[in-house]
C-alpha cells in the first residue's frame, strides 16, 4: 500500500537566494574539494570513560571501534531472522540528485528487500531504502549487536529513535542536518561520510516554509561549483570525510551538515537519535524542527524520523 510522500525531496522551486539547481552536468563538472580536517579515532574503553555527554559537549565528529561481538559487524542472516518478518518502510527516490520528484513510500516485509531483481535491478532510474525504527524491541536491538546498549544509548526515551537502515551499494544520501544527536554504528557494509560544521546561510538552505529547511540547495557539497554557490567557500576549512566500516560508529552532532555515500554492495547500519539541549544553541536547527513536525502533520507528509514498530 502506497503512503504520502516523504518531505525529502530535492526540487529546484524549493530553493533560496541564488542557489537554483543547474542539473547534473554541473554538478560533474564542479571541482571536488578535499577534506581539510581528520576525524579523530576512539576504543569503546575510552567512549566509555568519557561518556556519551562529555563526547556530546566536545561537539565533533568522532569514530568509535565497537567491542566485541559488534566490533565485527553482524551477519545477514542474523538481520533476516530478527528483523524478517517485520513492516518496514521502503522509500523509492530517483537517482538524479536534482530531481523535483519526491520520495514514495511504501509497506513491505523487510525480507522482501533481499530480492536484488526488484530493489537493485540495473538500469532501474530509482534507489530504494528501509527505514525501521526499532526503539519498543531493546531484545532484538541487544540480538543484532550482541551487547546491549542502554546504559549508553536511551533510545526508548519520548522522541528518541533506533532505526535500522538498509540500502545497496551507491545510494547518494544529499546534504543535510539532522536535529538530534546521532550515533551510527555500520554492520553490514562501508559508507563514506562527508562531514561539515553547522551553518545556514552559507550552506543555501532551502525552502523552511515547504518543510525543506534542513537541506541545502547544493546536493553534493564535496562537488559544489564555487562560482554558483560563493558563500559555501567560507564553510570548507571544516569538511571533513570518514569511511565507516562494520563495527565502527561514528558520532555526528546535533546540526552538522552531512552526506553520505554506501560504497559495499549491501549496507545495514543502525543508529541512534537523540534529543539533545544543545538545539536551544543552534535556533535555525530548532525552528526547522519544530516547523517540519507541524508542516508534515498538518500536510499529510510521511514523518521521515521512522514509525516505532510494536514491541514482540
Amino acid at each position: 500500500m502506497q503512503t504520502t510522500e516523504t518531505a525529502e525531496t530535492t526540487g529546484r522551486a524549493e530553493t533560496t537566494g541564488t542557489a537554483e539547481a543547474s542539473g547534473t552536468a554541473t554538478a560533474a563538472a564542479a571541482a571536488k574539494h578535499p577534506p581539510r580536517v581528520e576525524v579523530p579515532h576512539l576504543s569503546f574503553d575510552e567512549f566509555a570513560r568519557r561518556g556519551v555527554a562529555a563526547i556530546s559537549r566536545d561537539d565533533v565528529p568522532v569514530v568509535v571501534r565497537m567491542p566485541a561481538p559488534v566490533d565485527r559487524g553482524a551477519p545477514v542472516e542474523r538481520i533476516k531472522e530478527v528483523l524478517g518478518d517485520s513492516t518496514v518502510a521502503l522509500f523509492r527516490k530517483s537517482k538524479d540528485p536534482w530531481s523535483p520528484e519526491r520520495s514514495v513510500v511504501t509497506k513491505i516485509r523487510l525480507s522482501e528487500f533481499f530480492d536484488e531483481s526488484v530493489y537493485n535491478a540495473p538500469g532501474d532510474t530509482n534507489w530504494y531504502r528501509i527505514v525501521t525504527n526499532i526503539r519498543n524491541r531493546p531484545d532484538d536491538i541487544t540480538r543484532l549487536l550482541g551487547v546491549d546498549l542502554r546504559k549508553y544509548f536511551d533510545y526508548q526515551a519520548p522522541l528518541n529513535s533506533a532505526n535500522v537502515w538498509l540500502n545497496y551499494r551507491d545510494q547518494f544520501g544529499r546534504s543535510h542536518f539532522d536535529e538530534f544527536e546521532n550515533f551510527n554504528i555500520q554492520l553490514i557494509g562501508s559508507k563514506r561520510f562527508l562531514l561539515m560544521a553547522p551553518g545556514v546561510r552559507n550552506f543555501y538552505t532551502r525552502s523552511l516554509l515547504r518543510g525543506f529547511g534542513h537541506h541545502s540547495a547544493v546536493p553534493d557539497l564535496e562537488r559544489a561549483d564555487l562560482e554558483r554557490f560563493p558563500r559555501l567557500r567560507e564553510e570548507l576549512s571544516t569538511l571533513r570525510s570518514v569511511v565507516l566500516e562494520p563495527g565502527q560508529m561514528l558520532y555526528l552532532p546535533l546540526g552538522w551538515w552531512h552526506q553520505v555515500h554506501p560504497l559495499g554492495h549491501f549496507n545495514v547500519n543502525l543508529n541512534f537519535w537523540l534529543k539533545s539541549p544543545k538545539i536551544l544553541k543552534r535556533p535555525y536547527v530548532l525552528v526547522d524542527a519544530l516547523y517540519k513536525a507541524t508542516f508534515r502533520k498538518l500536510m499529510g507528509r510521511y514523518d521521515y524520523q521512522p514509525e516505532a514498530l510494536n514491541a514482540k
